[in-house]
């Protein structure tokens, strides 16, 4: 990866922020990156291990999950490019309890936990895009708590088209089911619906 696209994905991961990151921030941000590859099926974390990295994706699709008390893999959420793909590394060390995995190949920017978490803490912009990003992470907590609890499995999938409209063709159906709380087979019964309707 060249040295000014990793500056462009920097920089693009902060444009839709309301802060203006300058210049020599994004320098030292690259400083302390280094790049890595994950093959399709690879895990990026396993659940129960340390967590000391944050990644960027710079292409491919990752998503993060977990196992019920049944076993069940359970998807989270998902990380596409431009996306951070981050547990609970920056708030502590403590061992991860979801596992990451690349559901394609994945080209990302890796920083050390502990490295990226004291530039953010020096830097004023960063620390309010830091506290951006947390306010948006509970935001998002708080609409999937909503979407189970209010909302049909059919309004779920109809708001995972929205929200990962660019993403949704590349996925397994199999993983989208996770994600929306169902069994493969009912997504395919709510989609059937959904084109009969259409």
């Amino acid at each position: 990866m060249k040295k000014e696209d990793k500056y462009k994905l920097i920089k693009n991961i902060f444009s839709n922020s309301n802060y203006c990151v300058r210049h020599e921030i994004i320098e030292k941000i690259l400083s302390i990156s280094s790049e890595v590859d994950f093959l399709k099926n690879d895990m990026i974390l396993n659940m129960w291990d340390e967590q000391n990295e944050v990644y960027i994706i710079f292409s491919g699709i990752a998503r993060s999950y977990y196992l019920d008390k049944d076993g069940n893999d359970i998807t989270k959420f998902f990380m596409k490019e431009n996306d951070f793909c981050i547990g609970e590394s920056l708030f502590s060390n403590q061992k991860s309890i979801e596992g990451f995995e690349a559901l394609e190949n994945v080209k990302a920017l890796k920083f050390k936990a502990k490295e990226l978490k004291v530039l953010i803490l020096q830097d004023e912009g960063l620390s309010r895009l830091y506290m951006e990003f947390l306010e948006n992470s509970l935001l998002y907590k708080m609409q999937r708590e909503y979407a189970f609890q209010i909302m049909s499995a059919t309004e779920r999938y109809i708001a995972f088209q929205k929200e990962y409209e660019e993403i949704k063709e590349r996925v397994s159906q199999h993983y989208i089911a996770s994600y929306l709380g169902i069994k493969p087979e009912s997504l395919s019964r709510i989609r059937r619906t959904i084109k009969e309707e259409n």
